[in-house]
């Protein structure tokens, strides 16, 4: 009983929180899971890519990436996305689908500044008080 007790005690932080998904190692969306923002509509626009953690914590909910207001993505742990849109101020949000393994957690947003032709990347985190959506860090991963 003592080893099962420290056993599920182990997983328990263990899961705690995901784990940020190196670029590189990111798996790309698959295309029948992106619904917009793929073509480069102006000459100047700016590239979101989002980059989505992997780990145990939410692993069984895949979550949607919005785009001012709109859904352009499903994501699911190690994936990554990448959008075009107008440079300047944008807002993003990220939110599980709903299905009674991901509850119903509200959608979080952020505002984002989009530079003409540049590319601005976001990590999609969560840890057991729900998902996050913020700029990406490089953490040294390879």
């Amino acid at each position: 009983m003592r080893k099962t007790l420290t056993a599920l005690a182990l997983i328990a932080l263990a899961g705690c929180a995901t784990t940020p998904t190196p670029v590189k190692t990111a798996v790309q969306v698959p295309s029948d899971s992106i619904y917009g923002f793929q073509e480069k509509t102006a000459e100047d626009a700016g590239k979101i890519t989002v980059i989505r953690d992997g780990g145990f914590t939410g692993s069984g909910c895949d979550l949607n990436f919005y785009i001012e207001g709109k859904r352009a993505a499903k994501i699911a742990t190690g994936q990554k996305a990448s959008f075009y849109v107008q440079p300047g101020d944008i807002n993003l949000g990220l939110g599980p689908i709903f299905s009674a393994a991901c509850g119903s957690a509200a959608i979080r947003t952020i505002s984002a500044k989009v530079r003409p032709n540049q590319e601005s990347l976001f990590r999609l985190s969560g840890d057991m008080q729900g998902f996050y959506l913020a700029p990406y860090i490089d953490y040294g991963g390879k």
